[in-house]
């Protein structure tokens, strides 16, 4: 930010005395960067009267979401749809087809059923030809994550631009990281900006840390801000809402393990029961200080990160292992600093973390966590662990796979860059 002033004093002689006139003022200027983030609104008949398409294999570009299914791998693209590849062969994932979902942002799947969000309704698709998927079934209105404008629709993201003006410092934001620029529009300075399983009789699939919907048995687990959304798939054709409880604020996670669900939000981890999987039963709260959190499961232990720097307001940076072993009962096993964890994964001895690139722990005694090997060179956010030896990792450059059989020495299998 370049500032530049110009001080102007005045002075005046009046019987003998000096006397400052009042008239000392600053002139200020500053040319500011900065990117306006503008409202973008859907109407409600406008999206559902928008078929499903399959298009054209295309460049990814704001990847989102990793899902892995059979032999085909899902990558969303946020808020236009999901990207498949057919990866039989790791080391050489072949494009398939792009399944363009106007405001999708979560999957996950049974058999060939696809379930997606769009914006605020639940979709179930047939995609037995992933050429030709076909939408099956709408659960309209189930999600909360979006506001809604009467006149305009639903909240559905923003429109960036950047921008490059001067202003004086008598304008009310002349030093502000950020400001409303409107009644609905955000402006932010440009060096503030952030870097932001089943056992039912059909097969399901397996997501990432960052994932909002899960499966367990015959059912469909969703979150959004502050909702669980409980369905069953016994129709898996359509799900079937059976309830939507109160969980917290700032959802953001799910992770079904065993006969329990482990919802992170971003000042707790909530454990729920599912001895009763058409009612979910709060079994636990951990809280921690405020920051995004996803979370993992071992036998013995969960695993939190907490991340400063975006949306969620938190100020540390640091993983939290858990001691789950006598639910109701969660204590803290230890804390351990980091740069700015995201995502992670665990195979029965091994960690994986999303931090300032891939980090690989020895996780044998969770009160020594042991570094085996630090990939510093990938701007990563998520990752599964689809095998002890083969890891799939997402960042904001791409999609990677590893051979992980020496966790000294991952070698990268494949690359798909943005």
């Amino acid at each position: 930010m370049r500032l530049s002033c110009l001080f102007l004093v005045c002075t005046l002689l009046s019987s003998g005395a000096l006397l400052l006139s009042g008239c000392l003022r600053d002139q200020c200027q500053s040319t500011l960067t900065y990117v306006r983030f503008d409202p973008i609104y859907a109407m409600p008949e406008d999206f559902r009267n928008t078929t499903v398409k399959a298009e054209a294999p295309r460049p990814l570009r704001k990847p989102g979401k990793i899902y892995f299914m059979g032999n085909y791998l899902l990558i969303n693209e946020r808020n236009e749809g999901i990207h498949v590849f057919d990866n039989s062969d790791p080391y050489r994932p072949i494009p398939v087809v792009f399944w363009k979902i106007p405001g999708n942002v979560d999957m996950a799947m049974r058999g060939h059923y696809l379930y997606a969000d769009q914006y605020v309704d639940l979709l179930a698709l047939d995609v037995s030809d992933v050429h030709q998927p076909k939408t099956i079934c709408r659960r309209q209105d189930v999600f909360s994550l979006l506001g809604y404008r009467p006149g305009k629709g639903y909240f559905v993201g923003y429109q960036e631009t950047q921008i490059t003006e001067t202003i004086d410092c008598e304008n009310p934001n002349y030093g502000k990281e950020w400001y409303w620029c409107g009644d609905y529009s955000v402006a932010i300075k440009e060096t503030s900006l952030p870097g932001a399983i089943g056992n039912g009789s059909l097969p399901t699939g397996i997501a990432g840390s960052f994932a909002r919907f899960g499966q367990w048995g015959d059912y469909l687990y969703c979150v959004d801000n502050q909702r669980l959304h409980s369905f069953s798939t016994a129709n898996p054709a359509c799900p079937a809402l059976l309830q939507s409880q109160h969980v917290g604020w700032n959802i953001e996670t799910i992770f079904p393990w065993k006969n329990r669900l482990f919802i992170g939000s971003n000042n707790a981890v909530h454990i729920f029961q599912l001895s009763n999987p058409t009612l979910p039963t709060r079994e636990a709260t951990f809280s921690h200080t405020t920051g995004c959190d996803p979370v993992v499961c071992d036998e013995e232990n969960a695993y939190v990160t907490l991340h400063a720097g975006t949306s969620c307001n938190g100020t540390l940076n640091q993983l939290d292992v858990l001691d789950i072993r006598y639910l109701p009962h969660v204590s803290l096993v230890r804390t351990y600093p980091m740069t700015k964890p995201l995502g992670l994964a665990v195979t029965p001895h091994l960690l994986f973390l999303c931090d300032d690139g891939l980090k690989i722990f020895d996780k044998t005694n969770p009160k020594e966590l042991k570094l085996l090997n630090h990939v510093r060179d990938l701007d990563t956010y998520d990752v599964i662990a689809l095998t002890p030896k083969h890891l799939l990792v997402i960042g904001r450059e791409g999609f990677f796979q590893y051979d992980v059989s020496d966790p000294h020495h991952p070698r990268l299998m494949s690359c798909i860059r943005r």
